[in-house]
Parts: structure tokens; sequence; C-alpha cells
């Protein structure tokens, strides 16, 4: 059996893992358009403050790949799939033949059509290649601006203070991680952050990036932005934080039903026979994801059904946890649910809210307190009993 997967991203990697333990002898490999093995995304952000080191991103060294007989084919881009001959070409024409084929190709961030948005100074998040780009530029320059207050914001923005620059979030909502806050969590957080040097400019919008141009460089450099309310506010480098979109060029070209993302059934199957997808790319029940730790899952149940293990994919369950060192941050579930009981805890800057129904906890918000957090993610998770908190502290 041959097995392809076209992405070296969690879920591509995950899924040769879970192959390899259904499958001792199939082919495995794994297609990747960057030259690097799988490395951990969400601490990029360390990298770019220059708090971790490249080699300490990579999840597996090359050896643990070849021990298990995945091979790893890098800096290949993949531009066609053929259904009916079960093939995949690259950029260079060169077929490879598949039994079953995975897209793991995960997602690429999005950059409005703003003008000005070419300059540059003007970055995104998402690769090694980009945070390598990013940390060269902000240490010759003083001013930066964040796009876009969501968690990848919030802790960019905190990581480049260590690069000793002024930092400013400008975000489009009139609090911040609304989605996963309330107000009262949105106020404590925002005075925290404001407190470590972050500064913030709500309900704006970006109108214009504006840049100095010259004869000797075309698109200009960036040097300030114009604010839907008509303020301009200086900036030497801008970096856009607006949420990703899922890469689906390779789905759409062969036909795969696709919505915001390629849609799957539960055992990670497309509606092409012997072809699977996972990741940040998919749409599953009408969500999706965009998340390590559910495109790591999905990677498994792909690989398994894949292998021939018939297993199905549970949905699961959304978290939120802030990647800043002196800031605890948790937050899962229906926060905002109108018809359930609500506990809420505030005390020196420590915040926390239970959202209970039928007995159960279906959402909560842990702002400040590393312990009650650990001991609420276990209860949410179904790991521990309501009754272990000491609901005596909470009013409601």
């Amino acid at each position: 059996m041959k097995y392809i997967i076209i992405g070296n991203g969690i879920a591509g990697v995950e899924a040769a893992v879970n192959i390899r333990k259904n499958d001792a002898h199939g082919e495995i490999e794994i297609f990747s358009q960057e030259d690097s093995l799988l490395y951990y995304r969400p601490r990029l952000i360390e990298y770019l403050s220059g708090q971790v080191e490249p080699e300490k991103l990579l999840t597996y060294k090359q050896e643990w790949y070849e021990e298990r007989n995945i091979k790893n084919i890098l800096g290949v881009n993949i531009k066609e799939i053929r259904k009916e001959s079960k093939e995949i070409i690259d950029t260079q024409d060169k077929r490879y033949k598949y039994d079953k084929l995975l897209l793991a190709v995960g997602a690429r961030a999005f950059l409005p059509d703003t003008p000005g948005v070419d300059k540059m100074g003007v970055f995104s998040l998402r690769t090694i290649a980009d945070a390598e780009r990013i940390k060269s530029y902000c240490k010759k320059v003083k001013n930066v601006v964040i796009i876009g207050g969501g968690l990848l914001g919030i802790e960019t923005a905190n990581n480049l203070l260590n690069l000793g620059v002024k930092v400013k979030v400008i975000e489009y909502s009139d609090r911040l991680l609304s989605r996963q806050l309330d107000n009262e969590g949105s106020e404590i957080l925002e005075e925290t952050l404001k407190n470590k040097g972050i500064e913030f400019v709500l309900k704006e919008t970006v109108k214009e990036i504006y840049g100095n141009d010259s004869a000797n460089n075309t698109q200009g450099t960036v040097k300030s932005i114009l604010l839907g309310s008509g303020a301009i506010i200086e900036a030497d480098a801008v970096i856009y934080s607006v949420g990703v979109r899922g890469r689906l060029e390779l789905a759409q070209a062969i036909g795969l039903n696709i919505n915001r993302g390629v849609l799957v059934n539960e055992y990670m199957e497309t509606s092409q026979q012997d072809i699977y997808a996972a990741g940040d790319a998919i749409e599953i029940n009408n969500t999706c994801y965009g998340l390590w730790i559910p495109a790591k899952e999905q990677g498994k149940i792909a690989g398994e059904n894949m292998a021939g293990v018939r297993n199905p994919y549970s949905m699961t369950p959304l978290e939120t946890r802030l990647k800043i060192t002196d800031i605890t941050l948790f937050s899962a579930g229906d926060i905002h649910n109108q018809d359930a009981k609500v506990k809420l805890s505030r005390e020196n800057g420590v915040y926390r809210k239970l959202v209970i129904k039928d007995n159960k906890l279906i959402g909560a918000i842990v702002l400040g307190d590393r312990k009650e957090e650990m001991l609420i993610s276990k209860v949410y998770a179904g790991k521990a009993s309501l009754d272990e908190i000491d609901l005596s502290k909470y009013k409601g």
C-alpha cells in the first residue's frame, strides 16, 4: 500500500504515525512546500523574540522518521492531483503514485486587499521563514503595529516587546478576545497587557498603509497607517494577524465538496474515494477549527482510517490558552449561554467564571489563577468532578 500525505504539519505527520502503527509495511511519503521538518507552530512567537532556537521548534528529528520508515520530501510544491490515475504531480512535472491520499495542506495567513499592504515592512506570521523576516526587520525599527487583537496578535505583541520596540495593537472589535471572554474578562486582560507596555486601539479599521516611496523602491517602505476614523498612526512595521484561510486550490481543482473548507465525514473521508483530508483546511459538522490540537486529533483519525481501522472523529472541545509567561488565561465552552447558571469570582486581578447546566460545566473563564485553571480545565474535559471546585468563593 502506498500512502501519500500532502503537508507536513501536525495533521500530516500524526496521520503518518498512525498509518505506521496499523500498517507496518506500507510506503509513506510526506510532501511539504517548506524546507523544514514538522515544527511546533504555536511557539513561533517565542522564536520571534529570541526565547527559543530554531532546532528547539522541531517536533521530531530526522532519525525519528527514519526509525519509522516515513519519508519526508521537503521543498516540493504539488501542483496537481489526478484522481483517475491516482497520482500527484509537482511543479517539476514529477509524478508520484498513491493508493491512499491525505490532504493535510494547512492554511495561509489572511491578508486583506488594503491599499499599501504590499509595502516593505508589512508581514504576517505563519512559518519559520515569516518569523525570520519579522525578527530581522523589527530589530531595526521603533514602532510596530499589530493588526488584529486575537490570541496570536496579542502573543506576537507581547513577544515583540522583548525586542525593545513600541507595540500598538489595532482591533476591529470593541474589546479583546470577544469570542473567548466576556466584557469583564476582556477589561481585565486589556488592563494587564497595558501594564506590560502594549497599547491598544479598539473599534478601528485600517483604511490604508502609507509608505516612503522612492524611485529605487517602487513599493515603498511602510511609515504610517490611515485608520477608518481618519487618524494616522506611525508605524515602521506592520504585522497582520487577522486569521487564516485554508489552502483549497488542490481540492477545488479535482471537484471535492467544499464549503468554507474541504468537507469531510467523521472518518476524515472527502467526497472522493481514497482521498482523505485533515487539519486547518477542512470543515466538519459546520466547523473549521484552524487549531493545533484539533488538527493533531484529526490527523490521527485520518491515519487510522487510511490504514483500514474504522474509527470516527469526535469533535474536539474548544479551549483557549494565552501563551504569555506571566498571564494565565483559560477559556472554554459556551461562556455566553443565557439558560445556564453562572457563577463569578473576582479579586485582586483574578477573574473566574463558571457556566453550569444540568450539573455539568459547559463553559469557563479563568484569568490570573494557574492553580484554578488546571482544576477547571480538568473538570471541563471530564477528567475531574464539578464537586472538586470550591464553589464557596463564587457568587451566583
